[in-house]
């Protein structure tokens, strides 16, 4: 028989369960999300930079393809300091002046300084730039993976840093002809 009061209950349990998975999502599986696949955000705000990322994203998706490289979009430069900040996002293309604004604090990043980014790669106008948190192995390898075609993309071989931004570790080790090895755990 029917039990209006069994029915209300129930109603509102799925109502609960069905508000507070969409207040989540995709959050709950965020994590693994970005754990499996290496995005690289760009901005609408730049087409260029766009453009870049998602030539870059091709060579690494050749080069490296159990990475899944693959491009994030983000509306503006500040959702892109936003999730490096936060550490939702470990790489980015950026301009030279937006980097270099970004790193030091100006206008509009100054919510978001210190920002701690650190250069992959240089082609003369855009920077891949990666979180200090980003391990030095995986520089290492993104960066060689991205040098393997720098013929082609026409990157500079970065041996220091520029505007004050960081050569990363990783990427140093590439350009000053190291080896890293690949199957242990580093210490950033």
């Amino acid at each position: 028989m029917y039990n209006r009061r069994n029915a209300i209950g129930v109603i509102t349990v799925m109502v609960a369960c069905a508000k507070e998975a969409i207040a989540h999502t995709p959050y709950g599986l965020w994590d693994a999300f970005r754990k499996q696949n290496l995005q690289i955000l760009t901005s609408h705000e730049d087409y260029t930079g766009d453009d870049l990322g998602e030539i870059w994203v091709a060579t690494l998706r050749k080069e490296l393809p159990l990475s899944r490289a693959m491009v994030s979009r983000t509306r503006n430069f500040s959702r892109v300091a936003s999730l490096l900040k936060t550490d939702q996002s470990k790489l980015a293309v950026l301009s030279h002046k937006q980097a270099r604004d970004m790193y030091s604090g100006a206008p509009p990043f100054e919510l978001f300084a210190p920002m701690p980014i650190q250069v992959l790669i240089d082609d003369g106008k855009y920077f891949l730039i990666a979180r200090e948190s980003l391990p030095k192995r995986h520089a290492f390898v993104i960066t060689a993976a991205l040098m393997h075609e720098s013929r082609d993309l026409k990157f500079l071989k970065t041996t220091k840093s520029k505007y004050g931004i960081p050569l990363h570790p990783g990427s140093q080790a590439y350009f000053s002809g190291d080896e890293v090895p690949l199957d242990t755990v580093d210490e950033k």
